[in-house]
């Protein structure tokens, strides 16, 4: 099978819009697929009433807009599923535990992706030295998830 060369990933949706307009197109595209697929089932039940249910023809969406909620929908989450909200929650107070149930992990692997992130932070800080986080930043942050449960 071939590959038409124009699809759109999670990146291009990322990168051509701030996430508000994503999740305003994301819901645009959501609810015509809704509205569409309701349709196609009050019809197969026959429960379809124009009156009711309005005249208009409601399309199912296109290849091109089902890639497009696809992509939107992994851009949305990437962005709002950053690792910085677990830096800024425990920088808060909330616990290990905490976070691994809200996460639904365990504290062992988010404290690994936490680490995981500090150091790619302090790496950028090493090329970029007004971005990321600082030789001292990283200190506390490997403590933090070195941090025992017993020393919270």
């Amino acid at each position: 099978m071939t590959m038409p060369e124009n699809r759109t990933t999670w990146r291009d949706a990322r990168y051509d819009m701030p996430v508000s307009r994503q999740l305003e197109r994301y819901n645009e595209l959501a609810a015509k697929d809704a509205s569409a697929r309701a349709r196609v089932e009050l019809v197969a039940r026959g429960a379809y009433d124009p009156a009711r249910h309005g005249a208009d023809d409601r399309p199912p969406l296109t290849v091109a807009e089902h890639i497009e909620l696809l992509a939107l929908a992994e851009s949305i989450a990437r962005t709002v599923r950053h690792p910085a909200n677990v830096h800024h929650a425990l920088l808060a107070g909330v616990t290990w535990a905490e976070i691994a149930s809200i996460v639904d992990s365990d504290e062992p692997t988010v404290r690994r992706n936490y680490q995981q992130w500090a150091d790619d932070q302090h790496e950028l800080n090493q090329r970029y030295p007004n971005l990321g986080m600082t030789a001292d930043e990283h200190a506390a942050a490997t403590a933090r998830a070195a941090q025992s449960a017993t020393d919270a």
